[in-house]
Order: C-alpha cells, then sequence, then structure tokens
C-alpha cells in the first residue's frame, strides 16, 4: 500500500479520489478551504485518526475477504495513477482486478448512506470518490466492499457515471486552478474563516447591510439559546447529585446500567506560573514564548 512522505508529497501534486467529495462540498470531514491549504502546504500533513487507522488495518483481510467471494485476484498498483488528459487528477487505489474493475475498500460505523447490498447505493462522498477513481483509470465499475460497525464485509456494485465524472473533472480543474494561483475557495466553517482572516491586520469598520444585521441577530439568538440550554444542564446535573449526595457515586437503572456517575478523582495537578515568575524571573524570561498575534472574536451589545 502506498503510504509515508512520499506519497504525501506526491499527493500535494494534484486531486486526489480522497479529496474530490471536500472540493465537491460533500465530505463530512473535510472543507475545500482545508484542502486547500494541505495542496499549498500551509498546514502539517493529517496523521489520521484511530477510525482511518483501523480502517488500514482490516484493508487486508477485506481484500482477501473479496478475493475468495469473487473469484478475482485483487493487484495492487505500484504507484499513484495520473488520468492520461489531466495531469492533476490521479488516484491511489486500494486495489484492482484483471478485469478491469476498481477495488475500493471501506470500513464504516453505521450503515447510514449504504443502500441494498449489491446494488450502487453508496454514500455520495464514497460515489463521488470512487468515479474520480473510475475517470482516471478508464475502468467502468467500481466495487467497493464494506465492513459496517465491525460486521462480515458486504459487497456493492457502482457502474460509471459519464456525466458525474465530467463534472468531477470539472470541479477538479477549476480547483487546481485556484491552487496554482494562491485563490483559496471561500471558507464554509468558523475555523475555516479563523484559518483565513485570523492573522490579518486589517482595521477600520465596516457598514452592515441588511444581511449582515440579520445574520448578528441570528447570531444573538443561537448564542441566548445556548446559555439558556447550559443553564438548564446546570440545573439538572445539580438534581441529580442531589440525588447521590453522600450515598453513592452512580445512578443506575432497573438493569444495573449506569445511567450517570459522581466519582471522586485525583486532584489536578498545575504549574504556579505567577509564583514562579516572581521567584525566578530570569529564569522565567529565558523560557517564556510570546504565541503569534491573532484576531479575537466578539459579539457586542450582549
Amino acid at each position: 500500500m502506498m503510504e509515508g512522505p512520499e506519497w504525501l508529497e506526491e499527493r500535494r501534486k494534484g486531486i486526489g479520489a480522497s479529496d474530490i467529495a471536500a472540493i465537491m462540498g460533500i465530505s463530512p470531514w473535510k472543507t475545500p478551504f482545508q484542502v486547500y491549504q494541505e495542496k499549498r502546504r500551509e498546514v502539517k500533513d493529517w496523521e489520521g485518526s484511530d477510525a482511518t487507522n483501523w480502517g488500514k488495518r482490516m484493508e487486508p483481510t477485506i481484500r482477501q475477504w473479496y478475493s475468495d467471494e469473487t473469484g478475482r485476484a485483487v493487484r495492487l498498483p505500484e504507484k499513484i495513477l495520473v488520468h492520461p488528459n489531466y495531469n492533476f487528477m490521479f488516484a491511489s487505489l486500494d486495489g484492482f482486478t484483471d478485469d478491469g474493475r476498481v477495488v475500493e475498500i471501506k470500513t464504516a460505523r453505521s450503515s447510514k448512506g449504504w443502500g441494498e447490498v449489491g446494488s450502487n447505493q453508496i454514500p455520495d462522498y464514497y460515489m463521488v470518490q470512487v468515479q474520480h477513481q473510475m475517470a482516471v483509470t478508464g475502468f467502468k465499475v467500481a466495487d467497493v466492499p464494506v465492513s459496517i460497525g465491525g460486521s462480515l464485509p458486504v459487497l456493492y456494485i457502482v457502474p460509471e457515471d459519464k456525466e458525474l465524472q465530467e463534472m468531477i473533472i470539472e470541479a477538479a480543474s477549476v480547483f487546481w486552478q485556484r491552487v496554482l494561483d494562491g485563490n483559496p475557495p471561500p471558507p464554509v466553517t468558523y475555523s475555516d474563516a479563523v484559518q483565513r482572516f485570523g492573522k490579518s491586520k486589517s482595521s477600520g469598520s465596516i457598514i452592515a447591510s441588511e444581511d449582515v444585521v440579520s445574520l448578528v441577530g441570528t447570531l444573538r439568538a443561537a448564542r441566548a439559546e445556548i446559555k439558556s440550554l447550559e443553564a438548564k444542564e446546570e440545573e439538572i446535573k445539580g438534581k441529580l447529585i442531589v440525588v447521590m449526595g453522600d450515598t453513592g457515586d452512580e445512578i443506575i437503572d432497573l438493569a444495573g446500567s449506569p445511567l450517570v456517575t459522581y466519582k471522586l478523582g485525583k486532584g489536578r495537578v498545575s504549574f504556579d506560573t505567577k509564583s514562579f515568575q516572581k521567584e525566578h524571573s530570569d529564569l522565567y524570561k529565558k523560557y517564556v514564548k510570546e504565541g503569534e498575534a491573532t484576531r479575537r472574536f466578539l459579539v457586542k451589545g450582549e
């Protein structure tokens, strides 16, 4: 399987199948702006999560299951595959077969988005991924074996969709031109916006349009609702603590399963920065570091 620093560096040279869902705005995990930052080397390489690491561990097992079930040998590509006409589009396959089928192996926590076994009904973000792979390779079919919730794998079969592939090529082309031009896509989340503008030294007043005034009003209402819910949460937690009092440290249901706990833990260990600074000022100055200035977002009038 292709991975490691060299593989990550190759991925920055174009648009991979795992990028396309985010670029098209349908990824539940990543935004177009985040992909842009990765391609421009503006952020550190993502090192994966427990879920993705588990998926890698399961991949050989599911690959063998697929081979046993279908009778098809699965070949592992020795390098990243590149589209014959668009050199910025590439695919790093989990495998392929001698009769020209992409094999894309998945593990999923739930069956949400997965249709009838044997159909082409897979989540949209995986659909564009395999269509991207088929566009790059020219293969007509993608087989998607998946283990859902740790259960025995099942197989989905996805035929090529030329119309969707054309949409993918168009989206990838526009996005890659943005990368080359240093023209980031619009932020779509708070995190995106902070990454994009958080270190800007801009100053001055912006006169609010009616839409902006409405947006600020919506934000204030949301924050007020959050405060109300937080107050309600504190009230309920207090009542449950009173139920336990000095009698116990958990509440259980009739079957004996814990509902809430209130256990005594170890005291928090902290460093007394103020005392250290007062008693060892020279040493404090030697090791203290000032972070890079960032902008703060405040809602006025609350």
